[in-house]
């Protein structure tokens, strides 16, 4: 398992909770919102299935008779599946977001049983480097709007990477403040696949990760 913080739970594992709320949300807004089709309600009751067992590998409830380990290459595959999910259904990222999450999760894993690592700086290179293949895509999408939204995604993802790397000074800190604020931009103005997960370095960072 990795590490634990004053909280007692693993980066992993907030990582994957954070997965998991996502997942269910699209599954509820399925049920809500997608009711004539059919392949999207089939896909939000698998989703609603994935996500708990998910929830149980968490052990954040004790389901006394069912008991399922928290493996990070089971996260990978859940990964891998929602993704697929998300190719068939066609209906939202959200599925594609809850399978990113779940994906990051199982890294974190994987670095925790390697060496010392820090959490939240691994899943801001993340953000920032997807933020920059999501600018690109607008850009090349033509509008003006998108080309405007790419530009601010490019400069705060390069002024991310930059405050990822202590060698590198430009006055700028890797710090919680920092790291919300350019969540907030990217989520609120260009992209919020991006913009979710580079909030999740910040709750990170917060739990002292």
């Amino acid at each position: 398992m990795g590490e634990s913080s004053k909280v007692g739970i693993s980066a992993s594992k907030i990582v994957a909770l954070i997965g998991t709320l996502v997942l269910i949300k699209m599954c509820i807004d399925f049920f809500m919102y997608y009711s004539g089709n059919w392949l999207a309600i089939l896909f939000g009751i698998l989703g609603l299935l994935i996500a708990f067992v998910v929830f149980d590998s968490l052990e954040i409830i004790d389901f006394k008779k069912l008991k399922v380990p928290y493996i990070w290459w089971v996260l990978l595959i859940i990964g891998i599946v929602l993704l697929l999910f998300e190719y068939l259904v066609k209906e939202s990222f959200t599925f594609f977001l809850a399978g990113i999450l779940m994906i990051i999760a199982a890294i974190l894993e994987i670095l925790s049983q390697k060496k010392s690592y820090t959490a939240s700086k691994i899943v801001a290179l993340i953000g920032a480097c997807y933020l920059i293949y999501e600018s690109i895509m607008l850009i090349l999408g033509g509008s003006i709007t998108g080309i405007a939204r790419a530009v601010v995604g490019i400069i705060f993802a390069i002024i991310l990477l930059l405050t990822l790397f202590d060698k590198i000074d430009i006055k700028i800190p890797y710090s919680w403040w920092v790291v919300l604020i350019i969540g907030f931009v990217i989520f609120t103005w260009v992209t919020s696949i991006s913009g979710t997960i580079i909030m999740v370095a910040f709750i990170l960072i917060l739990m002292a990760y």
